[in-house]
């Protein structure tokens, strides 16, 4: 994730980040650790290693739709803030066959009173 979903970001980097991390996904599946939960750090590292890979997924997936750069999300192959962009929030659900699917949710119109502050602190 460091390496290839940092702050810096472009379309390859992201590509191979979401191969990686199914790879890993698949491997852990292979994964077993002995005894319970009780005083195990090994069976709450492997709970923790399933959320991770599934957070690191929909961080890549997300990164990798979103065709622009705007505050901490930084693609250096789209360097420049899209305003069409910024009326979309970037989300994901579970597809039918269970893998990740990215959905741009459309944000409500901000209010007036609200445009005329943010326009004046631009």
């Amino acid at each position: 994730m460091q390496d290839k979903v940092g702050i810096i970001r472009e379309e390859e980097t992201l590509t191979e980040a979401v191969d990686e991390i199914a790879e890993l996904s698949e491997r852990v599946k292979e994964i077993s650790v002995m005894g319970n939960r009780r005083f195990n750090p090994g069976w709450h590292t492997y709970l923790d290693l399933r959320h991770l890979l599934t957070v690191g997924e929909a961080c890549a997936q997300a990164a990798r739709a979103r065709k622009e750069s705007r505050g901490a999300h930084s693609r250096v192959d789209f360097p420049e803030k899209d305003p069409e962009w910024g009326k979309y929030i970037i989300g994901m659900k579970k597809a039918a066959d269970g893998s990740m699917e990215v959905v741009r949710t459309e944000l409500s119109p901000v209010p007036h009173e609200l445009a005329k502050i943010i326009e004046e602190q631009g």
